[in-house]
């Protein structure tokens, strides 16, 4: 299964998923829920078995490095949220996301830098974001959840094909691109206004430390481990993470 197929079908499903939990528990939790390397660790499995361990270790750190364009596309959707309609804020988000990828892949962070990018950001982020209230959610449309998941599975073609034709670097990259954040937030925008995508955004600001312990430590493990051990480790360091990052109820 290449990593456009296995997308393509994951990422719909998650995003039911995380619409559903929004609609049982609110926005912040779905958010916290939708953060986790559900979309990531699948296909960076799937690059380290197309192209071994070596390939996924370095697209594991170049994942980790994408975590700061992420944020950065979480931070400037809030900002805009509360300016323009959501059909203005997403794409200019993604702008910014797509600016601060094709920055960093100019720039060749070193190991460091690309740390010190992704924990920066991690930390950073939360506290420049606008603070929200959700009011009463309305009424959903009977369409609204397939909707979202047809947007989903579109959206994900973008970020695969930059994967699949890019190498290691921009594979990993892709494998960060927000799709459940940009399309959850921009349905809940457009439905319940600035504050229901802020709340959301919020939530997966505090998902992403599981992320970032996810990508860290498939780095570190994919060339010392079996592929399989490494994932195992990875995805138990990052249970760990996020169970640690739960918002407060």
């Amino acid at each position: 299964m290449n990593v456009l197929l296995l997308k393509v079908l994951l990422v719909p499903s998650l995003i039911a998923l995380v619409t559903l939990a929004g609609r049982r528990w609110g926005q912040r939790l779905a958010g916290w829920l939708g953060g986790f390397p559900i979309v990531a660790g699948p296909v960076l499995l799937v690059l380290a078995i197309e192209n071994g361990n070596d390939f996924a270790a370095e697209s594991a750190f170049a994942a980790l490095v994408g975590l700061a364009p992420a944020m950065l596309f979480y931070l400037a959707y809030t900002h805009f949220a509360t300016r323009v309609r959501w059909f203005i804020a997403a794409p200019a988000a993604l702008l910014c996301w797509v600016a601060a990828i094709g920055a960093l892949h100019l720039v060749q962070p070193s190991l460091w830098l690309g740390l010190a990018l992704g924990a920066g950001a991690l930390w950073l982020v939360p506290r420049l974001m606008p603070v929200a209230v959700v009011g009463e959610s309305p009424t959903p449309h009977p369409a609204e959840l397939a909707s979202r998941m047809v947007v989903g599975a579109a959206v994900t073609v973008f970020s695969s094909e930059l994967g699949r034709r890019g190498g290691a670097q921009l594979s990993g990259y892709a494998a960060l691109f927000p799709s459940i954040g940009l399309v959850v937030a921009s349905f809940n925008h457009a439905q319940g206004g600035a504050a229901a995508a802020t709340v959301f955004l919020r939530g997966m600001t505090r998902g992403m430390w599981s992320v970032a312990s996810f990508c860290l430590t498939l780095m570190l493990t994919l060339p010392r481990l079996s592929l399989v051990l490494a994932f195992l480790a990875a995805t138990l360091v990052a249970l760990l993470t996020h169970v640690l990052s739960r918002p407060a109820s």
